[in-house]
């Protein structure tokens, strides 16, 4: 249990989940207050402006630091914490809330809370992204476009979102002309899309990388390779429970760094955040630093 001197701070992102941040503070707070937890609270206006506060409250005496959002949130603030001494804990209000799922706790509000507060921190992998911190899953291709069609919606229900918006990219059916280097290993591919796993989920379920294990200081590498609609259509629902990896379009790598170029634009996301990556190459490394995060039974 942490010590009673820690200084918490709770950062709380009030779009996140098309409002559900500002729809549980109550209770949250009221949760904090039963479990005799004293928490600062700092509603921000942004995600950038949650890491900024979230770096500068790191190295002046928050000795844990709760992100209470989406996975765009979340990281956010560990972006803003890495590098210090500091605890990430997450408080999980967005549509996805793949990060919060593989800390492995209960997902009831007064569990999320006194795990927040008072769990044992663990040491997390991190990875960078040309210059940009990550810290579960980065997408390019086809979850990308999934992604960036989910951002559109309105409403938050959770993998219901993204089944929809897999339904409308899967009617685009778009094939992407790849070149990657895992570690040393060299390959130019015709994919749909290639994914580089952290943590195992992204989407609000999608098992894309299901092995990964969040503290081996590797990633796991999913590619798969361009095939028929049909076949998509068959694959798809697969990797709800990870068993996509069985199938002969599917490959698994594992390595610490990747590097993926192409010669068109490519669609990126990573941790609900979308954008294109139009020419050069993406670098994906292992962070130097691992991130403290307050976590169950890894």
């Amino acid at each position: 249990m942490a010590g009673k001197t820690e200084k918490l701070l709770l950062l709380v992102n009030p779009s996140a989940g098309n409002g559900k941040s500002i729809d549980m503070l109550a209770d949250v707070e009221q949760k904090f207050f039963e479990i005799g937890a004293d928490v600062d609270i700092r509603i921000t206006e942004n995600i950038k402006q949650a890491k900024e506060i979230a770096f500068i409250a790191s190295r002046r005496g928050y000795n844990r630091i709760i992100a209470m959002g989406g996975d765009g949130t979340v990281n956010a603030v560990a972006g803003g914490i890495l590098g210090s001494d500091s605890t990430l804990a997450v408080i999980p209000s967005g549509t996805g809330n793949d990060f919060f799922k593989l800390l492995k706790i209960e997902n009831k509000l007064e569990n999320i809370c006194r795990a927040a507060a008072f769990n044992k921190a663990v040491e997390l992998d991190a990875g960078i992204i040309n210059d940009r911190p990550f810290f579960n899953m980065l997408g390019v291709g086809f979850d990308a476009e999934v992604a960036i069609e989910a951002n559109k919606m309105k409403g938050n229900l959770g993998v219901l979102t993204y089944l929809s918006a897999v339904l409308k990219v899967w009617k685009r059916f778009p094939v992407f002309d790849i070149r990657l280097r895992i570690d040393n290993l060299e390959l130019e591919k015709q994919v749909m899309l290639v994914a580089v796993g952290i943590g195992r989920s992204t989407g609000g379920g999608f098992l894309l990388t299901p092995y990964a294990l969040a503290n081996d200081g590797k990633f796991d590498v999913c590619v798969v390779q361009k095939t028929n609609r049909r076949r998509i259509f068959s694959i798809l629902p697969k990797v709800m429970k990870g068993t996509h990896v069985r199938q002969p379009e599917t490959k698994i790598y594992r390595c610490r760094q990747v590097e993926i170029s192409s010669k068109s634009a490519l669609p990126i996301h990573y941790e609900g955040e979308t954008f294109v990556h139009k020419n050069g190459r993406l670098s994906v490394k292992m962070s130097p630093n691992k991130i403290r995060v307050a976590a169950g039974e890894l």
